[in-house]
């Protein structure tokens, strides 16, 4: 079973189905200006699933170890639904996820707004200590999928993300060159460049799964395989 209807939820069409988990992607598409309305729906919609005696994959964020945004309304809700589906649900995974890039529609996934800031000529505000885990949709599903499917890291929390992470003025100037265009960039001197215990899912990946672990600039392969263009893909 599927919950949610975006990038996440796609990716584990497989699951949908599957009457032994449930897959809840149905998170906040905006996590900046996400409203209390918008985090009390999540919080409702997870606890209609309550008692369907199923293994539930939640889905957080490593955000959540960047000391910048630890005030936010978005960092502190996922550290409350996380409480919640541990308190809640007998089975479960919790799967911290980075910053995902595929093919979406939703103009708020970071790739997105870089791109369409880019193109539209809008000013593009960066904050130039800050650095971010990015991974293709793909890669993420690939290894949670695997994961549930031997029902493995029950009642855990795992950190799902490759290293190291990439600055944000490096992957503005890396997009600038896909979009064949330069953005109207205003850095501030503010962010954090923080570190995220990754050494379970590494573990899994290259010695469960058998799969190479990817090389510091994998996430330009990554934004090249989405953004090679200057035509935005819906």
């Amino acid at each position: 079973m599927v919950v949610g209807s975006g990038l996440v939820a796609r990716a584990f069409d497989v699951f949908r189905r599957n009457d032994r988990v449930l897959i809840f992607a149905s998170g906040v598409s905006n996590s900046s200006t996400a409203s209390e309305d918008a985090y009390q729906r999540e919080r409702d919609l997870l606890l209609e699933c309550a008692g369907s005696g199923k293994r539930i994959a939640y889905f957080s964020t490593v955000s959540i170890m960047d000391t910048t945004l630890a005030n936010s309304g978005y960092i502190r809700h996922k550290l409350a639904m996380e409480e919640l589906v541990r308190a809640t649900f007998r089975n479960y995974t919790i799967f911290r996820l980075p910053n995902l890039i595929g093919n979406t529609s939703n103009p708020h996934t970071l790739g997105n707004y870089m791109r369409d800031r880019i193109l539209a000529g809008g000013v593009l505000h960066v904050h130039a200590k800050a650095c971010r885990y990015l991974m293709d949709v793909e890669d993420m599903a690939r290894a949670c999928r695997d994961i549930l499917e031997r029902g493995l890291f029950a009642d855990a929390t795992m950190n799902v993300c490759f290293d190291p992470p990439v600055t944000v003025p490096a992957m503005v100037r890396f997009m600038e060159q896909l979009m064949g265009k330069k953005g109207k960039v205003v850095e501030d001197d503010r962010g954090d460049c923080y570190d995220v215990d990754n050494a379970p899912f590494k573990q899994h990946w290259t010695g469960a799964m058998g799969l190479p672990w990817p090389p510091a600039d994998d996430w330009k392969r990554v934004l090249r395989k989405y953004y090679d263009t200057q035509v935005p893909t819906h």
